[in-house]
This record gives C-alpha cells, structure tokens and sequence, in this order.
C-alpha cells in the first residue's frame, strides 16, 4: 500500500462538513509508507504487480477471481456505454484543472458530491458541488502552471476513473496571498504531481472524489514545523514516461492482474511474490514525504518488518489500467493494529500509480498516502486562525 500524502488549497474553508488548513511548514522525510508506529520499520507505498508475461515463477498464482476481474479491452472491461462515461469525466476534470474550466466541472459534479479528506490540509469530508468546487478551485484560480494530463484509467467494476496529473512551472500568483511571501517561496521553479480518483454515479455524476497531492513550497512551509521536512523532489513529464503499446488486451489484463497480485502482498505479507513482478530497477517514490525505496530486496525487508509487527484487520483496493500506455493505479485503505505497546486501531488510504516497463514489471510505483495520526501530531503546525493552501 503506497503511502505518501499531499494536497494544497489556497484559503481556509470552514462548514460543517470539514475544514479546510492552510499549509504549514514541511514534513521531515518519512517513508513512502507509514512509519508505522513502534520502531522504525516503514511501510512502503502499495505497489502493483505488474504480469510479466512469461517472467512469472510457479509460486506466482493468480487465481480465477483475480485473473482478468473486471478487464476487457484497453483496460475497459466490456461495457462500452460505462467507459465511454468514465473517460468523458476524466476528460472534464482534466479541463477544470488544466483551465479552471468551472463549466467543465459543473457538468460532471453531482449535487452533493463529497471531497474526502486527505487528513492533510482538508480534516473532515466536504460535501456539496459549490463548496468542493470553490475549494479546488482556489489552487486552480491562485497558481499559474504548465498542465499535463500524464494518466488516466477507468475502474469499471467500481464505477470510477483514475486521474493523474503534473504541473510544472508553478507559480503563486501576485496579489493572492497578503504579505507575498507565498509567491517568493513558489516562484516557478516548483512541480506538482497528483492523483485523484473520480466515483461516478449511474447517471453520469461525480458523487465522490478521493486526492492526494505534492504540496507547494509555501504550503510546506506553512503547515510543517520545520522547513526542512517533506518533499522537495521536482519532476518532468520524462520521469512517468514509459513505452507506449497498442491495446492488446493479454498485456492489459496482465498489468490489471500484476496490480491485484500486489495487493496481495499488502494483505498478506507474501513478500516473495514481489520477485516475479518488481523489475531489477524497482523503485517506489514518494511525492509528499521526499523518500524512496529502492530496489526488489529493500521493498522485500520493508514488507517483512512491517508484518512482523503489523496486523492487518481489514480495507479494500480499486484497480485501473491505462490503456494507453503501461501505467496502472491502485487506490487502497488499510486498517490494522501494531503489537505490542504500538497503535492498536490504524485506517488510512493511499493512491498509487504503477509504471510497468517493457517487459511487464513493475519499474516504478509513485506512492501518495495519507498521514499517520502520530505524524500529524509531531510534524504539523497547528491550524491557524485563518488558513489556506492550495489543493
């Protein structure tokens, strides 16, 4: 289960439903995966298993459930009416974001859609198509940026569609924060990836939206405690580039079930599973805390310390494959309990996009998580009368 966080919003918002924080100043590097509690084994980001056509050994099975679940042509599953809906929602919120298009979202956004918080800058869900879209908006309506749609896939059976974007360039507009620091500190020379899965209704309509996000130099330095914890990693459209295919549906179907094998990993603490699925130049990176893991035995030894003192106790996953390039994505939650003196009651949920490379491995998983509770309280300021970041 991948795990990195991040998220920004340029204003607080308060309802009933949830409250939104200014950014604070910056997280120190944690680990892709939640620290997770008593000593100091990490827990990685959840990564998907890629299917290597061919590469994969016999202790590698997937079963009849898993094996092409929900999978048809170009990742689609075999409902063309329902995919053509998923990617018409996509194609909007990439205009939202790319142009602060509000029409765009208007014409997606159910009535009473609800933004989940990221436990990060948004506390408590936010529900309502005005409120979620002038809170959004405010990153999209403060920032100058170079958009670029990297990814998207659509998860059929879960009714939803992936979205994963890069901003470069990013810039603080003049004049929207009062004392102008914000726009020194976020001066152009920053990025900002994120990932956000769409749940659409049977109409059409956006009824819930889950993100994670890179935060903004000035929002890390506004919601963290010292300047020099969380991510300064920069990106460039090169970093997610992988080989383009054409829709073959045996490759699809292998990435889809490669995410779901890896998934199994998560559940199970099967470390070995990930020989026959991590390239030999695996790396997991996570945007908001800066870490990195590399390599297939270094992920293997963090699976093993984690599920030597974690036990999972429930949690669910959502997979889609794009279907136009070797990328996958997972959307998972996981709740647990530590042993000994550790977090007895832990639940949290992280998205993922998987980079597979030419031979069907994993190369690549860029891991975005949801903060620890412990995190939160040792690394966050706290919130100030009047807050804003920017999503």
């Amino acid at each position: 289960m991948s795990l990195s966080m991040s998220t920004a919003f340029a204003s607080r918002v308060c309802t009933t439903q949830g409250t939104l924080h200014r950014p604070r100043t910056s997280l120190p590097v944690l680990p892709s995966v939640p620290t997770m509690f008593r000593s100091n084994r990490s827990f990685p980001s959840k990564i998907s298993s890629a299917s290597v056509l061919g590469h994969r050994s016999s202790r590698l099975t997937v079963t009849a459930e898993q094996k092409g679940k929900g999978a048809g042509r170009g990742g689609y599953p075999q409902d063309e009416e329902k995919a053509s809906q998923l990617r018409m929602v996509a194609e909007k919120m990439d205009a939202f974001f790319a142009s602060s298009d509000d029409a765009a979202f208007d014409a997606v956004a159910s009535p009473d859609i609800t933004l989940h918080a990221d436990l990060l800058i948004l506390d408590k869900d936010l529900s309502g198509a005005d409120k979620v879209k002038e809170t959004v908006g405010i990153y999209t309506k403060n920032y100058d940026y170079k958009h670029q749609n990297i990814a998207h896939g659509a998860d059929i059976e879960g009714s939803s569609v992936f979205h994963f974007w890069l901003h470069q360039d990013l810039k603080k507009k003049e004049g929207s924060d009062g004392d102008g620091q914000a726009a020194e500190i976020t001066d152009g020379s920053a990025t900002k990836a994120a990932i956000w899965r769409y749940v659409v209704d049977g109409s059409g309509k956006v009824t819930d939206i889950y993100f994670l996000t890179q935060l903004t130099p000035d929002e890390k330095v506004s919601m963290f405690t010292d300047p020099k914890l969380g991510s300064d990693l920069k990106f460039d459209v090169m970093d997610f580039k992988g080989p383009t295919r054409e829709h073959e549906d045996n490759i699809t179907s292998s990435m889809l079930d490669s995410a779901k094998i890896f998934s199994e990993i998560w559940e199970t603490g099967n470390s070995s599973l990930a020989d026959d699925i991590l390239s030999n130049k695996f790396k997991e990176i996570a945007p908001i805390f800066g870490s990195k893991i590399e390599g297939k035995d270094k992920f293997k030894s963090t699976i093993d310390g984690l599920f030597s003192n974690y036990n999972r106790t429930g949690g669910m996953s959502a997979f889609a494959v794009d279907p136009d390039s070797n990328k996958a994505f997972i959307h998972w939650e996981s709740k647990g309990t530590m042993g000994g003196d550790g977090p007895q009651g832990i639940s949290l949920f992280g998205l993922n996009m998987l980079i597979f490379d030419s031979y069907g491995l994993i190369e690549t998983v860029v891991g975005f998580r949801q903060p620890l509770p412990a995190e939160r309280m040792k690394y966050l300021k706290k919130v100030p009368e009047k807050a804003g970041a920017a999503v």
